[in-house]
């Protein structure tokens, strides 16, 4: 019996960049979620949703997708900034808040015979009200999926699952207009940046309480927190050394805190048409051509 959609897998990509000897350096993880279009609901906008971290000082990023028609993978360059430094992508405007949507053409996907799957916002997530109205709360089990340590497969884009459950989460039920984060316990590792959060369906629960029944988009893992041990010297009084490990619990910010940056995203590149259509004499934007996806 599946636990997770197969399609919730395909629609998390590897992200990476190109080094001077050509092998490519995986830097996080991403995933595609789908926005319907206010005026016609069949069809979507579909975004790429990472963090602000992974993107930053990069000019262009590969995306891993899967064959359709055979066995292998297809890296899709996308350009992040121009040479102006004008970029091409939104960024939550929270300061801590560590979310980037670029919005993608699907139909290039496609074209090139790519496997091309994503989250629905609203029939594959829930925000933090819908969380706590479903009983997805302290103790809930979660699965964080990505591409933790470079564990990238040059055959097949599959996704490392790792199991967790929420830590804490209560504190941003209280007030989820402005909740930033909660927290996670999940094992996660540099790579696993941009990661969807998933959380499992339970079909056990205590008599009178919500009960989820479905695995749905609940949040985009950030980082997770160290912990931070300081060696100190008793003969010169200094300290000496800090080591730093893993705590496990990891930060993620909240579906609410993905939608909002997809509109931003949504309204930026419609945006850029009207202006493009208001002045059809000058030299159109580079975006199409440059950004392969």
């Amino acid at each position: 019996m599946a636990i997770i959609p197969s399609f919730f897998m395909d629609a998390v990509v590897a992200l990476g960049v190109k080094l001077s000897n050509k092998k490519m350096h995986w830097v996080g993880t991403g995933f595609l979620v789908g926005r319907r279009e206010k005026s016609n609901s069949d069809r979507s906008t579909v975004y790429i949703i990472t963090n602000k971290h992974v993107v930053k000082n990069q000019g262009n990023l590969c995306v891993r997708f899967n064959n359709n028609d055979a066995i292998g993978v297809k890296d899709f360059p996308i350009q992040l900034v121009n040479k102006d430094g004008e970029k091409f992508y939104s960024e939550h405007p929270h300061p801590n808040v560590d979310i980037v949507a670029i919005q993608v053409r699907p139909q290039v996907i496609v074209d090139n015979h790519s496997s091309l799957s994503f989250f629905d916002l609203d029939a594959h997530s829930l925000v933090l009200n819908q969380m706590q109205s479903t009983g997805v709360d302290e103790g809930s089990l979660v699965y964080a999926l990505g591409f933790p340590m470079n564990l990238v497969n040059d055959s097949v884009k599959a996704p490392i699952c790792r199991l967790g459950c929420i830590s804490r989460v209560s504190d941003a039920f209280i007030s989820p207009q402005t909740a930033v984060e909660y927290l996670v316990d999940a094992q996660t590792f540099p790579g696993n940046s941009g990661g969807p959060i998933v959380s499992r369906p339970e079909h056990i629960s205590i008599d009178g309480t919500p009960q989820n029944t479905n695995a749905n988009l609940i949040g985009i893992l950030s980082a997770y927190i160290p912990y931070r041990e300081t060696l100190y010297s008793r003969q010169t009084g200094r300290d000496r050394m800090i080591q730093e490990e893993n705590s496990g619990l990891t930060i993620v910010h909240p579906v609410d805190r993905i939608k909002e940056v997809v509109e931003m995203e949504w309204q930026r590149i419609e945006l850029q048409k009207a202006i493009q259509q208001a002045q059809p004499l000058e030299t159109p934007s580079k975006r199409a051509e440059e950004v392969t996806v």
